[in-house]
Formats: C-alpha cells, sequence, structure tokens
C-alpha cells in the first residue's frame, strides 16, 4: 500500500507512539512493577536498531532476551509478595 516516505513517516510515527506509551506506561508504576515495564519494554525499544545498524541484531536480541528474563522475575516477585491492607491500623 505505502512505499518510499510515507512508509517510513508511518513507521517512525509508530514507533515514536509506542516509546510514548513506553514512557507513561512506566512513570505510572514503582518499585517491581517498574522493573517489569522497563524489561519488558527493552526489546521493543531497541528494535529499530537491528535495521539501522544490522550488525547489532545479535546484541540487541540478547539485550531483548535479558529484558524478557528480568520482566519475567519481576512478576514472579509480584506473585509471590503477600498483600498489603490498607486497613491495618483498625484496633478492632
Amino acid at each position: 500500500m505505502l512505499h518510499g516516505w510515507p512508509l517510513i513517516a508511518v513507521n517512525v510515527f509508530i514507533y515514536g507512539y509506542i516509546c510514548w506509551l513506553a514512557f507513561w506506561f512506566v512513570r505510572g508504576t514503582a518499585g517491581r512493577e517498574r522493573l517489569f515495564m522497563v524489561g519488558w519494554f527493552a526489546g521493543i525499544l531497541l528494535w529499530p536498531l537491528r535495521m539501522l545498524r544490522p550488525q547489532w541484531a545479535v546484541v540487541t536480541k540478547h539485550i531483548g532476551a535479558f529484558g524478557l528474563a528480568v520482566a519475567l522475575l519481576a512478576a514472579l516477585a509480584l506473585l509471590v509478595e503477600p498483600p498489603v491492607n490498607a486497613d491495618s491500623g483498625d484496633p478492632k
């Protein structure tokens, strides 16, 4: 459908939107949740580097895999963490 400059413009727009979403998702979290989000977005945000520098493709894939492993460990840590009670100061 699109060829040349319109295709590049659409790809830049989509990548910019993904970066904007990543920023707001990471900003809205704290602690282990933030670690999960950063690990999850690591591979996605490095994706254009594979096309701009093909010799870095293996390195970016390893960084993305490491980010997913960190996200998995952070998610497991969040799962086994005991729940926090907001009403723990009640004298009853």
